[in-house]
Order: C-alpha cells, then structure tokens, then sequence
C-alpha cells in the first residue's frame, strides 16, 4: 500500500546531507513495513536489526567507537557485501536501547556517510544533554488517515477536489462519492492490516475479525510494556466506549469502577496516552492568547486513536451510519474521529465549556497563536460557534457537516470528510 511516509523517505534519501533518521508513532501503524520495504526497493542492501532480541548488536553498539568497523561487523554478522552508498541500516525498537541517540550522533559526525533509521514507539531523548539537535532528524509516523485511504484506493483526483474544496471553501462536485469513503473509512478505520483485509476481500465481516485481533494486540502489548496495575490499565481502556456513549463525554473515574480515584488511574491513563493509544482533551473555560495556559487537567475527554476499534466495539456497520437508531455510537466515532486526526495533524485537542455545559466540543490553535473553534453539526446549524463568537474575537470558525462545502461569514461549512485538510 502506497503511504505518505514513502515520498517523505525517498526525499531524505536523496537530500544532498543527511541525518540519521528516528521514526516514532503507535503500535501496528506500519513504520517497520514501510521502512523495510523502502530499503528493499531503494537500496542495493539493508540490514535489519531488532535491538529488543538481538544482544550481541546492542553489545557491539556500546563497545565499537568505530563507524566504519561497526558497519563491516554488520555486513559480516548479516552476511551482506555492502558499502555506504548503497545499504540502509535499519535499527528496530531503539527504545528498549537507551544509549541510541549516542549512535545516531557518532554516525553523523564520521567523516563517512551512512544511511541510517531507527524505528521506535517513543524515543526517550537525555534530559541533561541537547547535542543531538540538528544532528538527528524525527519523523512522527500515524496510522492511515482518509486522505492515504483514498490513494490507497485508487481516489488521487477525487482527493485533489477535496483539497481545492476546502481551499475555496467551494462545493464539492463529487460530495457524496466522497462521503461514501469516507463512511466506509469511519468504520473500517487507520490501521494497515484492517485496511489490507477489506482490500484483499471487501469484506466487512472479516475487517471486524482483524479489528478484534488488532484489539487484543493492543492489549497484549500493553501487558508486555506496562510496568503497573494491568487490570488497572486495561480498565481505563476498556471504559472509553461507555465515556464516550454518554451525553456529557467528560471523562468520569466512577464509570471505570464504582470508587475509582483520579490518583489511581491518572498514571496508567498518562501511560495510555504517552503511546498513543489514548487521546486526552484537556477542557477550557475561557480563551487565552495561549490556550496550553488555561487548560484543565483534570477536566478532560479521553479518546481512541482509531475511529475504527471504537466502531467495531460498539457493533456499528457501513450501513448502519446513518441509521437513527445508532445515533449515540456515531456521534461518539464521529467526535473520535475529528480528535484523533486533529491529534494526528500535529494538534493539541481542547474542548470548550461554559457555565457547566459543553458549547464547542473542539478548539486548537495553529503554531501562529490563531485560535479556532470546531463544532460539529451534521446540518450546518452550527448554533454553539455562533453563540461562541459573540464572546471571544475569532477570525473564523470551522463548522463539521455531512452536507458540502460552504460559508457563512466566519463560519466555514467543512464535510466531515475533509478534516484531514486542517
């Protein structure tokens, strides 16, 4: 399957100077897929390390100062004949091996250039030491948003439609092809193997089958690197698809179990979110030039980062999307869908709440201090931004729709299709 990360590899590849390359993203997502097959079709050889089950490469990480002896050793220990133009190195889960950013900076400063990428989950950088800057490049891998879902099916020229829609904030000529999509994608969700499924079978049945797996892998792995209460963590977890069915998604301990404390759960909840399994959305009650500032924490949402385990945990179906009777769950898919890829777009998610009642369920802020509120109003009422924009000085709002693009005044009408544009 085609990825963004693709063009983005092939271009470091070619760069005049480079670093060495860290990329980091959730469990499952495809970074080690995506960087195998990137040194398989563009280089003559690549040497694969796992560091997690490989001692005698971490050992010799630790002891060879020597770049260039450290690559013959790894050429002889992989039986490759390579040289520095023409192999990619590819370290795997470099967080279970702390001392990686030290070998990322020795293979910088030799004189001799190497091609060199680290996979990891989350790459713990030091606390007391900063001479990586410049020196290594990261690069933040996601799992498949709608906009790669539509390449991966073949939509390249419906997708640039929706790109110059949203541009000009003009009518989509194919709307509703669009949001056909994009209703399978709300199901069918980001994740590379359940995508692959419905591709090789189109089969639904069998996506939710993978989605149970992926699920219960999910859990595997947080058994296999959470160090506290399992039971504890998986709760937390296990909780969102009744927080989140609620009216009110504010996140409420006593819903995990009946007594359940912040300071019992606020740790295993960081962890969660630390991975990327979990999304928090801190609230704010009133709008500063810096939002971080006004923040609640312990007032917050708490989502899946796939829109598509959440779907399959509440039993919902393509066909079911716009079923009335479903119309809790979708909600629900549908604010974790706009959370996770605002999240994935590189945004802190905050919601907004006035005199105890939740008014805009979404507010980011761009890295040039702009401050926008989200809603979402599936027939373009969009009655909270209005009531919203009375009371704070907004240059404009984006209102979340089925229907197609408009605007009225500071009110951009955005299918739901298009949040990946923002």
């Amino acid at each position: 399957m085609e990825r963004k990360i693709d063009k983005t590899l092939y271009e470091w590849k070619n760069a005049s100077s480079k670093n060495p390359l860290i990329i980091s993203g959730p469990t499952m997502v495809g970074k080690s897929y995506s960087v195998i097959n990137f040194g398989r079709t563009q280089y003559q050889n690549y040497i694969y390390v796992n560091l997690e089950f490989n001692p005698v490469v971490v050992s010799l990480l630790s002891k060879e100062t020597n770049i260039d002896r450290l690559f013959e050793k790894l050429c002889l220990l992989y039986n490759i004949k390579g040289d520095n133009n023409n192999t990619l190195i590819i370290f795997d889960n470099v967080d279970k091996y702390e001392k990686i950013i030290s070998v990322l900076i020795r293979f910088k400063e030799w004189p001799i250039e190497y091609d060199v990428i680290s996979i990891c989950d989350n790459i713990v950088l030091p606390t007391n030491n900063t001479s990586y800057v410049g020196k290594i490049t990261f690069i933040k891998m996601t799992k498949i948003d709608f906009e790669e879902f539509l390449i991966i099916n073949g939509q390249k020229e419906l997708l640039e439609f929706i790109k110059t829609s949203y541009q000009k904030c003009k009518k989509n000529p194919f709307h509703s092809v669009a949001l056909d999509y994009f209703k399978l994608y709300l199901v069918i969700g980001g994740y590379p193997s359940v995508i692959q499924k419905y591709m090789e079978t189109k089969d639904l049945n069998l996506v939710l089958l993978k989605q149970h797996e992926i699920f219960k892998n999910i859990n595997s792995y947080i058994f296999k690197n959470y160090s506290g209460n399992q039971t504890k963590i998986l709760n937390s977890i296990n909780s969102i698809p009744i927080q989140l069915f609620k009216e009110n998604k504010k996140f409420q301990y006593g819903i995990i179990k009946k007594g359940a404390r912040q300071s019992e759960y606020k740790e295993p909840i960081d962890w969660l979110k630390k991975k990327d399994i979990l999304i928090k959305c801190l609230k704010v009650n009133k709008i500063n030039r810096s939002i971080a500032s006004s923040a609640d924490d312990s007032n917050f949402k708490l989502f899946l980062n796939d829109n598509g385990i959440l779907a399959s945990m509440y039993g919902i179906n393509y066909t079911d999307i716009m079923d009335k009777m479903w119309e809790r769950q979708i909600d629900a898919i549908i604010q974790n869908y706009v959370a996770a890829t605002l999240y994935n777009n590189g945004y802190h998610v905050y919601y907004y709440e006035s005199e105890g009642k939740a008014e805009i369920p979404f507010v980011i802020q761009t890295v040039k201090g702009e401050v926008i509120p989200i809603d979402i109003e599936r027939r373009k009422k969009a009655k909270n931004i209005t009531r919203f924009n009375k009371d704070h000085n907004i240059n404009f709002a984006i209102n979340i729709t089925f229907e197609n693009f408009s605007k009225n005044g500071k009110i951009k009408n955005i299918p739901i299709y298009a949040i990946f544009c923002i």
